[in-house]
């Protein structure tokens, strides 16, 4: 998988390259890869292992001591000087040990992009890894949206001003992006509470739900929720306890999955449950039953990548059940179930 970024990578950077100089056919592809002074030994294994990968495909690539500074903007400066029409790229740690940023420069239209690389909950054996990993991904956005800042910049006077979309495109390539899943494959803990409007009360239920997703903004999910309060119903007649529990299939859409806040959309087919336990006052007698009904969901909620493989989701839903339950004291009714019912629930996921 590592050796497929960098072939693809390598494709963008010969593009990149090829496109700055008319002779750059006659010989290797020149990178410089600037590390700083004092390094962190993951950063100089990192920057080892994108050198390795670089020079097994073609590229004439230069490792680069920064010799008066640590901090990226000094350093990167320095290497411009010594590094003359080469490509520049800089990989340096945060202060607090807990991310990276990785810096591209191109020397021939002076564009600087820089990237942050999230490595909080990652093992310290396997930091240069992700690191080594992540750079890679981020080099192939970065070096195209240099090649194409770098035609524009070609492009006539007399070109059309950019759209409103060309404008917003830099701002959302600046939003801090999520590390990529390691599997598709997610299992989700957590709470919720459900209210009927029509007469009954709060339930805390438990929450359980696996995941897969096949695809980065299209999500599949089994939803269960179940095992908690029983909320109580009072008639002139007498009183009633009241357990639900509801199975869901869902379909999610997340619209932008690569941020690390990620809005979600949601929508689900199953059933509800519901078992009331009746307490009659003399001459009557309680009755326990139980129902099935249909039930229909929809939903929206936020996501929050805490760490590479788990995130934390908030969610509100609405719930329709048909037919939908009824609590009845004789022939008074006295409450409807999930007509409709709202649902809001706080969870884990854990990546597999």
């Amino acid at each position: 998988m590592r050796f497929a970024r960098a072939k693809a990578l390598s494709g963008v950077l010969a593009l990149l390259l090829c496109a700055a100089s008319p002779a750059a056919s006659a010989g290797p592809a020149r990178v410089v890869l600037v590390r700083p002074s004092a390094a962190d030994p993951s950063i100089s294994e990192a920057l080892i292992r994108i050198h390795g990968e670089l020079v097994a495909d073609g590229f004439d690539v230069e490792l680069l001591g920064s010799p008066s500074a640590s901090a990226p903007r000094p350093a990167m400066d320095d290497a411009e000087q010594l590094a003359g029409s080469a490509a520049l790229i800089g990989l340096f740690l945060a202060p607090d040990g807990q991310a990276a940023e990785l810096w591209v420069v191109d020397p021939r239209t002076n564009k600087r992009l820089v990237r942050r690389i999230d490595t909080r909950g990652e093992a310290p054996e396997h930091i240069a890894e992700v690191l080594a990993v992540r750079a890679v991904e981020l080099l192939r956005a970065s070096l195209l949206e240099l090649r194409m800042s770098s035609r524009r910049s070609a492009a006539p006077a007399a070109a059309p001003p950019p759209s409103e979309a060309s404008r917003q495109a830099p701002r959302r390539a600046e939003r801090p992006v999520d590390p990529p899943r390691r599997t598709m494959w997610g299992v989700e803990l957590g709470g919720g509470l459900l209210a009927s409007p029509g007469g009954i009360g709060p339930a805390l239920l438990g929450v359980a739900r696996l995941r897969v997703a096949p695809l980065a903004p299209i999500e599949a999910r089994l939803s269960l929720a179940g095992l908690g309060t029983a909320p109580r119903v009072a008639g002139p007649q007498g009183s009633a306890t009241v357990q639900q529990r509801f199975g869901l299939v869902e379909l999610a859409a997340l619209p932008w999955p690569e941020l690390r806040v990620r809005p979600r959309f949601s929508a689900g087919l199953g059933v509800l449950h519901v078992a009331v336990d009746g307490e009659a006052s003399w001459p009557y007698r309680g009755v326990h039953s139980a129902r099935w009904a249909f039930a229909a969901d929809a939903g929206a909620g936020v996501e929050l990548g805490i760490m590479r493989r788990l995130d934390v989701v908030i969610e509100a839903h609405a719930l329709v059940a048909h037919p939908y339950p009824v609590v009845r004291f004789v022939d008074t009714e006295a409450a409807r179930v999930a007509r409709p019912a709202l649902f809001g629930s706080l969870s884990l996921v854990g990546w597999l």
